[in-house]
């Protein structure tokens, strides 16, 4: 039971280490990749309704979100390295792209740059999990994973139906009527 649970988070921290990057505007990502907005199962363990139904409460329930908190300051600040990079990638990708025979010596520098910051964040949010593991007792660990994996098909299928429902509009726009079945 363990190690599903164990597996089950893992699978979401691999999910946390990729992200959106500021568009060549500088616009900001439409969400963050930090804790309180990409990990689903780091918001989710830390809402009131979630602590009720696993039992989290007293000084159990404020440890984890004072060690969670401490281990999305981090995050935060590498999201920013990476955004800033990014910025800075894109800059120089313009320069390097209207300059024919222009060196990408730097644009790759940046890149490994960017890749390092990623995992980083990717070993965060594996600690993440780790303080989640180890703030729970065995009970709550079954509970939270029961909860969780609930919560994580729920999502597939609401996904899974949005997207039937994009393709059908994208095959038949609003408006226009769906071609005739050959034979009618």
């Amino acid at each position: 039971m363990m190690t599903r649970f164990l597996v089950f988070f893992m699978m979401l921290a691999a999910g946390l280490a990729l992200g959106q990057q500021p568009n060549f505007r500088g616009d900001q990502p439409r969400m963050s990749r930090s804790l309180n907005y990409g990990n689903w199962v780091g918001k989710r363990v830390l809402t009131k309704e979630f602590m009720e139904q696993v039992g989290l409460q007293g000084e159990q329930a404020k440890k984890l979100k004072a060690d969670l908190d401490a281990l999305d300051a981090q995050f935060t600040k590498l999201d920013e390295a990476i955004n800033q990079a990014a910025l800075e990638q894109a800059e120089i990708a313009k320069k390097v792209l209207s300059e024919p025979g222009a060196s990408v010596d730097e644009v790759m520098k940046i890149i490994e740059r960017i890749g390092k910051l990623r995992t980083d964040q990717a070993k965060l949010a594996t600690q993440m999990l780790v303080v989640i593991r180890d703030s729970l007792t065995a009970e709550q660990r079954a509970k939270a994973n029961e909860l969780i994996t609930a919560e994580g098909k729920k999502r597939m299928q609401e996904r899974a139906v949005r997207r039937e429902r994009e393709e059908h509009e994208h095959k038949n726009p609003p408006g226009e009527r769906p071609a005739v079945p050959k034979g009618w």
